[in-house]
């Protein structure tokens, strides 16, 4: 198979000696992450049903099938890459492509970047449809809370497939995050019917006690009783009961539930913590002897448990048992220190206490920790502000100090404007005290801020930090991290192979973007930079030619393609020290090559290395060389002030071809620098007879009249070039500059700034308009245009010597 310059890479069977291996993280991670997780606060998960929507043997069988199927498109995509069929490997690799993102878009929902999740699998599905990556896809958006999205995601399913019991649970989810509980209940329920399962069961009856209608609560009772006879008696399954019965504002039910758990399993986690928080909503948040030993309960199982040691100290904080709430609010900010509520209080009790230095440090903690999340509990951060505008006056730091009560007196505002019946919903929905909404604990968190707002890299492996909220074990994530490896081996491979597919048929753009794909997800493939190089060469992008092939001769100084490529792309760039620079290293192999050969002069030349620039082009010019060139290396010619060799090489260009356009005026301008004036004005007034009304014809015809002392005539013809070609620089400046000779100053003042718009980079225009605003007494805009004049100068001189196309000043 010809690739035509475009490097094969290894077959992806010899970089990935063995096939992908089987990941199960287990059902109960897999179910609590694929459908959006346990309630907050269940620590334990009930005992696997007997069928549920992804059972273990089922999701064990799907991973490995998904691994089988992997290894089957690689085999396919290698056989393929042998045969030199491009469309065979252009799909080929399309279809592993697809089953490659659509695995590693799995693996971050179990890893909880649902962000990242959500692109990969929207890329697999760019390049495959897929039922299942459609529903992982919807289930990234639901964790997301993209309701509408994950609908729209899971309809299609159910349109194949009216009985996908996970796309029935999927639509009940979101229609329970848009609050439409009965729809919720309505697709959650035939769920249940089709394939029973703990978790589906327990969002029906959530969705029936939320939908208020007739006997919801009784629909409710029944949905847990089935999931009981399901699963069997479990402590944990009544902490979610009761947990389900409070967010329904049903306490008696739901202290029910708890005291159900604690008498089945007195140490089960939040069991008791729920229960006495259940206790003293009721009590109106006035906590009895009875309800602070609940607390108490919880964490003598529990010592480390975040939620226990939080509300047990600020309960003591508000009793002002500042050394008791301090030893619970260490122990929580311990556990959750990027949690604000623990540092709050503990900066609260420091300055009950008096002690600044300590109350100034967790109040800023506090304020840290918050972030832009003013707004939660009320606006509880307000009491940060206040107590810290407090500390830095009284210690002589005012402005600081003024800046935190500032803030104080905004968030009070906004406080205040809350109504108290939304202020007692946040109470409730939170599950915390009338000081702070209780936090999730740090596993129960969804992911980063960054990830949930959908700004993760589509390529990056994942944050630590993020990684660590997901739940998974030490060894899970290091199973994970091992397969990912291989995924990101095999995609970086695949699109590589997809890619110079492409670029053999000539697409070259596709193939330079999936050519980047592949970079992204492995960089160390050998010849990858080249090909990027090369694609975007023939794609025209000369940014990432640059790049790739810049890339590449780091790896391989020898390879002589890359080079010429690179140094004539530089060229084009107006990058001549570096177009120089790279060329020079081919020597005579450079010169044997018109086009890198004229690069390599022409870069010298404008760097003001005639001499060395003279001699690369006489080696150019004894080429065989189409007339276009010979026109070219002409104008090069004079640029090297050679102008006898100048007008050789238009001579030549036009006995191959008389009808190429402007030769005639470029060898007047030849002739015009070479002081050969009466041979410049035939070639000009050659030029306007093929091309009659010629500006530029024209404008070189009056510098060879001014050569000759024939001013007037000189000036007729600038300004009929400037009526009829305002946008000749040359004309407009050269008019300016002989009205301004003749004293009609605010006319030459015209012309020069029309020729300042046209040649911006010609410093000699801004020069000579100085003078003119100068001699109009406009003494702030000659200064202004002096100081323009002095950057471009200093820019031209630094940069180029000028180029054939410019006329004599």
């Amino acid at each position: 198979m010809n690739f035509h310059g475009f490097r094969k890479t290894p077959r992806l069977n010899s970089r990935i000696a063995k096939v992908f291996p089987t990941i199960w993280i287990g059902l109960a991670l897999s179910c609590l992450l694929l459908v959006g997780g346990w309630p907050a606060g269940a620590q334990t998960k009930p005992k696997a049903a007997p069928q549920t929507v992804r059972p273990a043997a089922k999701e064990n069988a799907g991973r490995s099938s998904a691994d089988e199927e992997l290894a089957r498109r690689i085999s396919e995509a290698k056989s393929a890459r042998e045969s030199g069929d491009l469309p065979r490997v252009a799909s080929a690799n399309k279809q592993v492509v697809a089953l490659a993102l659509k695995e590693l878009g799995h693996f971050r929902l179990l890893q909880g970047a649902n962000a990242q999740a959500v692109e990969l699998l929207n890329r697999s599905l760019d390049f495959e449809e897929s039922s299942e990556a459609r529903l992982e896809l919807a289930l990234g958006e639901l964790a997301l809370m993209r309701s509408d999205e994950a609908l729209r995601d899971a309809s299609p399913v159910l349109r194949k497939d009216a009985k996908n019991a996970l796309a029935l649970t999927i639509v009940g989810r979101a229609w329970m995050q848009k609050r439409e509980y009965g729809k919720a209940a309505e697709a959650l329920g035939r769920a249940m019917e089709i394939a029973p399962d703990v978790e589906t069961g327990y969002s029906l009856g959530i969705s029936e006690l939320s939908s208020g209608g007739a006997n919801a609560k009784e629909r409710a009772e029944k949905v847990f009783e089935q999931i009981v006879k399901m699963n069997g008696e479990d402590a944990s399954l009544h902490v979610l009961f009761g947990r389900a019965y409070r967010d329904a504002k049903e306490m008696p039910a739901a202290i029910r539930e708890f005291e159900k758990a604690v008498a089945i399993d007195t140490k089960t986690p939040h069991a008791h913590y729920f229960l006495a928080l259940a206790r003293l909503s009721v009590n109106e948040w006035k906590p009895t002897p009875e309800i602070r030993a609940e607390f108490l309960k919880e964490l003598q199982f529990h010592p480390r448990d975040y939620l226990g040691n939080y509300l047990t100290g600020f309960l003591d904080s508000n009793d002002r048992s500042y050394a008791e709430s301090n030893k619970y609010l260490k122990i929580a900010a311990e556990i959750s220190p990027e949690t604000p509520e623990p540092w709050l209080y503990l900066g609260v009790n420091a300055y009950a206490e008096g002690d600044m230095a300590n109350a100034e440090v967790y109040f800023r903690k506090a304020v840290e920790q918050t972030g832009k999340d003013e707004s939660r509990s009320n606006y509880q951060i307000r009491r940060a502000y206040v107590s810290l505008g407090r500390i830095l006056s009284n210690s002589g730091r005012t402005e600081e100090g003024e800046q935190f009560a500032a803030k104080a007196r905004e968030l009070q505002k906004k406080s205040m404007e809350l109504t108290q019946q939304e202020i007692s919903a946040v109470i409730t929905e939170g599950g915390g005290t009338m000081g702070a909404v209780v936090p999730l604990k740090p596993d129960e968190a969804v992911e980063s801020a960054a990830l949930r707002a959908g700004g993760a890299d589509l390529f990056g492996r994942l944050d630590p930090n993020v990684v660590s909220h997901s739940g998974l074990t030490t060894e899970q994530h290091k199973a994970l991290d091992v397969a990912e490896t291989r995924l990101r081996q095999i995609l970086g491979l695949s699109f590589n192979d997809l890619a110079t597919a492409e670029a053999v048929g000539g697409q070259y753009l596709a193939a330079l973007g999936h050519y980047e794909d592949a970079e992204r997800w492995d960089a160390t493939i050998p010849g990858l930079q080249r090909n990027i190089g090369l694609s975007a060469f023939r794609a025209g992008n000369t940014g990432e030619t640059v790049r790739g092939l810049s890339a590449a001769l780091a790896q391989d100084p020898s390879d002589a393609a890359a080079r010429a490529i690179l140094g004539s792309t530089y060229f084009s760039t107006d990058d001549y020290a570096n177009a120089a620079k790279t060329i020079a290293p081919l020597g005579e192999r450079a010169m044997h090559d018109p086009v890198v050969g004229y690069a390599w002069a022409a870069s010298l030349a404008r760097l003001g290395d005639l001499k060395q620039a003279a001699k690369i082009l006489a080696e150019v010019e004894k080429l065989q060389l189409p007339p276009q060139t010979r026109v070219l290396v002409g104008k090069l010619w004079v640029d090297v002030e050679d102008y006898a060799r100048a007008v050789s090489a238009f001579e030549m260009a036009l006995q191959a071809d008389s009808k190429l356009p402007h030769v005639h005026y470029s060898e007047g301008l030849a002739y015009l620098r070479w002081q050969h004036v009466p041979e410049a004005i035939q070639q000009f007034n050659t030029q306007l007879q093929l091309t009659p009304g010629d500006g530029d014809a024209m404008s070189g015809l009056g510098l060879a009249l001014l050569e000759q002392g024939k001013r007037e005539e000189a000036k007729k013809l600038f300004a009929t070039v400037t009526e009829n070609h305002p946008d000749n620089g040359n004309a407009q400046y050269q008019l300016g500059k002989l009205l301004l000779d003749d004293g009609n100053v605010k006319e030459a003042v015209t012309h020069l700034e029309n020729a300042a718009k046209a040649m911006p980079q010609a410093d000699f225009v801004h020069y000579q308009l100085q003078a003119a605003y100068r001699k109009d007494n406009r003494v702030e805009d000659a200064q202004r245009e002096m100081e323009i004049y002095k950057e471009v100068k200093a820019r031209n001189r630094a940069a180029t010597v000028p180029q054939a196309s410019a006329l004599p000043q």
